[in-house]
């Protein structure tokens, strides 16, 4: 009788841990093994995704954060079903004025996947822009982010102004090409064309990564940007959709030397002479 009831136990035991592990492991549903994203040589794209409090200035009567949820969800609906897409996004917590807490607000909401876009879109229409913006932090984590998966990979980082928590992107982006990552990062500088300092430095991720950069004023400029970026490899230096030259600087910081490491996100930061 004894003996019964240990083999009960046991089969009880077994049933239960494969219950709890088909619900616990992502590529197990109903009993059936879902693509692992991270075997598959389709192309990686992570979208970073600008949060941060200047995103509710309006454009046109429209906050910017809006048009960029709008034709995120058009974009992304269209984009080609074999590519992974994931979504990060940075700056969507409320400021705490604790420069640690306030800096390393980036979160990976949705992990790249080809079957995952009402997912993306779901997500993303629940973000409000509330923080700062930690360019360096978010891309040093999406590059962790995109590191297991096969195939080409790249970032596409979505930005309406210049990091805000000390960070030097541009450095960041010069030490993946020297360091041998084979990973693109195309920028979409949304809302900056007079910002000179912002479009410098979104210009530099992207040149020292081989990437792209697009400037994106209105949904129009903003879908072009995203389309191309999302839809086609990343081959090239090559600036588009810029209408006056830029001179990108290696050191984006040079100037800012006695601002505080934690600024404001409103604050109109100008160049000491």
């Amino acid at each position: 009788m004894k003996k019964n009831n240990f083999f009960l136990f046991i089969l009880f035991f077994i049933v239960s841990c494969t219950s709890v592990f088909s619900q616990s492991n992502p590529f197990l549903t109903n009993d059936s093994i879902k693509q692992n994203p991270y075997k598959s040589n389709f192309r990686s794209v992570l979208i970073v995704f600008d949060a941060s409090n200047s995103m509710e200035d309006k454009i046109k009567g429209e906050t910017k954060i809006h048009i960029a949820k709008r034709v995120l969800e058009d974009v992304i609906t269209k984009a080609d079903s074999n590519i992974n897409i994931g979504l990060r996004v940075y700056g969507a917590s409320n400021p705490t004025n604790n420069q640690y807490i306030d800096c390393s607000d980036s979160k990976l909401l949705i992990l790249p996947g080809t079957n995952n876009r009402r997912s993306i879109i779901s997500e993303m229409y629940k973000v409000l822009p509330r923080g700062f913006t930690p360019i360096t932090y978010s891309l040093s984590q999406a590059v962790q982010d995109l590191i297991p998966y096969n195939g080409e990979k790249s970032i596409i980082l979505i930005s309406d102004g210049l990091e805000t928590c000390g960070g030097d992107p541009c450095k960041l982006a010069q030490s993946l090409l020297s360091s041998g990552v084979n990973l693109k990062i195309d920028v979409v500088g949304f809302g900056v064309r007079d910002d000179w300092a912002a479009q410098e430095q979104l210009m530099c991720i992207a040149l020292n990564t081989n990437g792209r950069y697009f400037s994106a004023e209105n949904d129009t400029e903003l879908t072009k940007g995203l389309s191309e970026s999302i839809n086609k490899s990343v081959t090239g230096r090559v600036i588009t959709m810029i209408s006056k030259p830029v001179e990108v600087m290696s050191e984006e910081t040079q100037g800012y030397e006695d601002l505080p490491k934690l600024q404001s996100e409103k604050i109109n930061l100008q160049k000491k002479k």
